[in-house]
């Protein structure tokens, strides 16, 4: 049986409390580190941890980065480069093109910061350089590592990934790889084809060696039957993602999935409140007044209803059900599993979607106005 697993749970399956339960559930001299990439990840974590796990005396939350370098690169550091010390973290290095992988200035700038593109690659390097002491005193200071949204590592992040699961400690991480829209580190070439949704591939070559046990967690307490069908019919099933059951049963005045002509669109807004979305800053600024959200900013959010202005290739997966590319489905998954109750998107031709139409008050008002006066015509005309 591995000592390693990977639960890949469903948008609004509670990913993230799933950690804050089991961590609750242990003994309270366990020694359990937690690590997630983003810091409004790490913040929420660290609230929660707090409020339903304050009883585990050696819990820590930690941040990916600060991980590598609190535990891997300060303290071994002199095995790879005697005499030299970290100074800092440099965030906005770009990667270091031609310069040797033994060289201290393709992992450090000139003030000693450590540079943040090449820092999982460095802290393999120290644990080489240090006959693997770092990964041997993780074994002694942990019991147990929790990894959330896990999918968000590439690169040089999955050769430490590796060495943590060959070890004799617990690594449980958990994600959905359909989410893979951030990366630690977007440019690294190393493993770049597993990079985003690709990590799925990663994940199960590691199952097939027998490193990694993977559970698949399929209900949602957030989207309707309805959102959770859309989302799955984003991805082809030769990718083994499983059906995704709703636990939502809730019925309002607006359930389902819509289309919204642009005319309509304030008027919808007005009626709904939804969470409004776009791919990013620079595309639909005709919403602007609507103070919309980018779609990669929305992880984590939840809204009964979402409004999203699709861009050309969503466009056209409406219209004539063009398939999406990879990148571009977890996207709209991100953005379409943000709703509870609906989903609506601003489109003026419906092309062949089959999708109904929301129709704002005024303007069937129009509609019927427009129907009563033609009925003396059509009595003249008989």
């Amino acid at each position: 049986m591995p000592n390693s697993r990977l639960t890949l749970a469903v948008a609004g399956s509670g990913k993230t409390q799933g950690i804050v339960c089991a961590c609750a559930a242990a003994p309270a001299d366990e020694r359990i580190l937690v690590l997630t990439y983003t810091s409004a990840n790490q913040d929420e974590l660290a609230g929660r941890l707090a409020a339903e796990a304050g009883h585990v005396r050696r819990l820590e939350v930690t941040g990916w980065f600060a991980f590598l370098i609190a535990h891997f690169v300060r303290p071994y550091l002199p095995f790879a480069y005697p005499g030299r010390r970290i100074e800092g973290f440099d965030f906005e290095s770009d990667p270091q093109q031609r310069v040797g992988n033994s060289e201290w200035r393709r992992y450090f700038n000139s003030k000693s910061a450590a540079r943040r593109v090449h820092l999982a690659q460095l802290a393999h390097r120290v644990n080489d350089s240090a006959g693997g002491a770092p990964v041997r005193r993780l074994e002694r200071v942990f019991d147990r590592i929790f990894i959330d949204e896990v999918q968000d590592l590439c690169g040089w992040d999955l050769e430490i990934l590796q060495l943590l699961m060959d070890a004799g400690i617990a690594v449980e991480m958990v994600g959905d790889v359909r989410q893979a829209i951030l990366a630690t580190n977007a440019r690294e070439r190393k493993n770049s084809q597993f990079m985003y949704m690709k990590i799925w591939s990663w994940f199960r070559s590691q199952e097939r060696a027998g490193r990694l046990e993977i559970a698949q967690v399929c209900n949602t307490r957030r989207c309707r039957p309805e959102i959770a069908a859309l989302a799955d019919s984003l991805f082809s099933a030769e990718l083994g993602f499983e059906t995704t059951v709703s636990l939502n049963d809730t019925e309002t005045e607006h359930d389902g999935v819509f289309l919204v002509r642009p005319a309509d669109v304030d008027d919808y807004v007005s009626a709904y409140s939804p969470l409004v979305l776009r791919r990013q800053a620079n595309s639909g600024r005709e919403l602007d007044h609507l103070n919309p959200i980018n779609i990669g900013l929305s992880k984590g959010l939840g809204s009964d209803h979402v409004l999203i202005r699709p861009t050309d290739q969503i466009a056209r997966l409406l219209k004539s059900a063009t398939p999406l590319e990879q990148q571009q489905a977890a996207y709209l998954y991100v953005a379409v599993t943000r709703a509870r109750q609906s989903v609506a998107f601003i489109l003026d031709d419906p092309g062949g979607s089959g999708l109904p139409y929301w129709t704002s008050p005024a303007s069937e008002a129009e509609i019927e106005t427009a129907q009563v006066e033609a009925e003396p015509d059509r009595a003249g005309d008989s």
